[in-house]
Parts: structure tokens; sequence; C-alpha cells
């Protein structure tokens, strides 16, 4: 049985060689504009193409108010060498089944440089280690082959496909669900 910490006492910074993931704020907006009023980055993704800063300074009050009660977490990305917001990644915590749910986006100009590969490592192993997760899900749609092969690269086994499991952009999609258990995370690590 898995004794879940979480949430935790503050919003905890996750560092990497490269990359630095912190609470998103509000002078974020522009940034997560930038990210979300990028039709290819919300191609997959359960939200609309962001049109104004307003959207983007909503999606940052309601991550922080999902932290505050203690629901989720949502990292902000940015590089060592700047504090600039270039994606985000998100961990929904279920602490009655030790289950947690990611999602994750960046940029476009950042795609394809191993850098969401480098933020879901430490986001994996955050969740494992610190919080204690037995499982972690992550839902991807039928025709995101980039995300597929990375949760695959990270260790996650493909499950199957949730049929119709969600209703966005104005229908029901069909989810592809892949997961890592903590005995699987925990053998990658020996």
């Amino acid at each position: 049985m898995h004794q879940v910490h979480f949430p935790p006492p503050k919003f905890p910074i996750l560092e990497t060689p490269n990359l630095r993931l912190r609470e998103l704020i509000s002078t974020d907006s522009p940034a997560v504009l930038r990210i979300f009023s990028d039709p290819e980055v919300t191609r997959y993704y359960d939200l609309d193409t962001f049109s104004t800063i307003e959207q983007a300074t909503d999606l940052i009050h309601r991550q922080a108010q999902r932290f505050e009660r203690g629901e989720a977490l949502r990292w902000g990305i940015t590089q060592t060498v700047d504090d600039i917001v270039i994606g985000t990644v998100g961990l929904i915590v279920n602490q009655a089944n030790a289950t947690g749910g990611l999602g994750y986006d960046l940029a476009r100009p950042y795609w394809r440089r191993r850098i969401m590969s480098e933020a879901l490592a430490i986001v994996i192993r955050y969740a494992m280690r610190s919080v204690n997760l037995n499982r972690l899900q992550a839902l991807v749609m039928p025709e995101n082959e980039a995300s597929a092969k990375l949760l695959a690269k990270l260790g996650f086994t493909e499950e199957g496909t949730l049929r119709q499991y969600a209703f966005f952009k104005g229908r029901y999609q069909d989810l592809r669900c892949f997961s890592i258990l903590w005995e699987e995370f925990q053998s990658q690590m020996d």
C-alpha cells in the first residue's frame, strides 16, 4: 500500500541541468498565450486555441486554485538560461488509489529538442518518489504519434484505447492510455 504525499506544503520547484520547472504566475500570461495560441500546440489538446491574454491569465489562475485545493500541480517549463515559460507539465493525483495523470505541452520552436523528455523525466521521478504514486498515466489522442513515442521512450506501456472517453473539440474523442507502475519505474532506476 502506497502512502501518498500530496499535496506538498509549498509548490515544488524541479530542476535538471537544462530546465527549471516552477509554478506559473500571472506575469507568465504572455508566454502562456504564445504557447496556447498556436493551433499546432492545441491540436491534440482538450482546450481550444487561445486568442486573448485573458484566456492565458485564466488558465494560470485556475491552475493556482487547483494547487490550493490540493488537486493538481502545473509547472511552467523554463530553460536555465532565462525564466521564460516555454511549456507546461501537469500532474493530477488521486490519493485514494495512489494514481496520477500527466498532461503536457511545449511551444513549437522547442519541439524535437529533447526538452519535453527531460521535463517529463523529472516530473515522473517526482510523482513516483516524492508523491509515492503506484501508477502514473497519460491519455493521448490516437493521431498524436510524437506523444505516444515519447511516453514509450520514458518507459510507459500502452494499455489500449479508451473509446469516446472525453468530449472536446466538438465531439467525443478516443484516447490512448499509457501508464507506468511503481515496480516498472523502480526497475528502470536500478
